[in-house]
């Protein structure tokens, strides 16, 4: 469980993020945003930038992610109490999330090497024991998913747990809305 400093400190986070979210979403956007520099004090923590200075998809996770938190106060119409807890649980399940995301793509992609013929690494039983894996990080990964989100869903109101799942389908369609413009270069 992290300290109060470190929730304050996520916090003040949140602004920068979100100034970048928006500027995505309304059309601000030219290759030169995949330029910006993160925050002074994550130069050091961040990934390396994928080739052609290009925005990953990691990045743009963040960027929506942020959104999400920016708009909840107001769209769940949350309490001033409860938005640092709403924060840190809902930081959890996205964190969540983004690791059953990248387990499951990390085993698909073991086992499309698998199963791929021209490699000649897949018989039958590295084969079997590859889905076996892929079977149990999705039971264990939507495990986390479901505490996660239950752990949110205990402090809100059924009129806030509504609000706040119409708000994650915002969110998410949004960036799909996104991800669509940049795939046919109309941002």
């Amino acid at each position: 469980m992290g300290t109060e400093r470190e929730a304050t400190m996520k916090l003040r986070m949140i602004p920068a993020m979100c100034a970048v979210a928006l500027a995505l979403l309304c059309g601000a956007a030219s290759p030169v945003i995949a330029q910006v520099a993160p925050p002074q004090g994550q130069r050091q923590a961040q990934p390396p930038r994928p080739p052609n200075d290009q925005i990953s998809p990691q990045d743009i996770q963040s960027m929506f992610d942020a959104m999400a938190v920016m708009e909840a106060e107001k769209f769940v119409m949350l309490t001033p109490d409860q938005f640092p807890i709403f924060v840190q649980r809902l930081k959890r399940l996205q964190e969540a999330r983004s690791m059953q995301f990248r387990r499951h793509n990390r085993a698909l992609n073991e086992l499309r090497g698998l199963a791929n013929p021209q490699s000649g690494r897949g018989d039958d039983a590295s084969l079997d024991a590859k889905l076996k894996e892929l079977d149990t990080i999705e039971v264990e990964t939507s495990a986390a998913v479901a505490k996660a989100l239950e752990a949110v869903d205990q402090m809100l109101s059924v009129r806030q747990r509504a609000r706040f799942r119409l708000l994650e389908d915002s969110i998410e369609k949004k960036k799909l809305d996104f991800l669509t413009k940049v795939r046919r270069g109309t941002l």
